[in-house]
């Protein structure tokens, strides 16, 4: 990518102040949000450069979770349920490995499908598709 567009991903994520308001509502343990301000100081040497790499997935995560709620809810609720079947003593040994995949994979679908109903997916998976056919050019 070019210097200018470089600066517009730049630009477009949200401060770390914004970000660690987001994880301090979030309706999670004090151990979990301590574990998502850790990710969010996270960063990386890369070619000479240090990026926030912690800030990038965190910023990416709320992003999605915010554009896409149906798929995010289905995934969710998925792994709740897999999580259930695999804590049943004995059953769970047998029917957690088989079921917890096939729950996942039905919840991201039920919940794609309804957001997939929706424009603005199309327009990020667009987005998307345009960014790494432009990364791929450039490697």
């Amino acid at each position: 990518m070019d210097d200018d567009a470089n600066s517009l991903v730049l630009e477009s994520m949200p401060p770390k102040r914004a970000l660690r308001d987001r994880i301090d509502r979030l309706l999670v343990s004090a151990d979990a949000k301590a574990l998502l301000n850790d990710l969010l100081e996270m960063a990386i040497e890369v070619g000479g450069r240090v990026l926030d790499a912690g800030r990038r997935i965190l910023a990416f995560v709320f992003d999605l979770v915010e554009r896409f709620p149906n798929t995010a809810f289905g995934v969710i609720v998925a792994l709740v349920v897999s999580t259930l079947i695999a804590s049943i003593p004995l059953l769970g040994l047998v029917l957690g490995p088989l079921l917890s995949p096939l729950l996942l994979a039905f919840g991201l679908a039920a919940g794609a499908i309804a957001d997939l109903k929706d424009a603005p997916l199309r327009a990020r998976v667009g987005a998307l598709e345009r960014h790494f056919a432009s990364a791929t050019q450039h490697a």
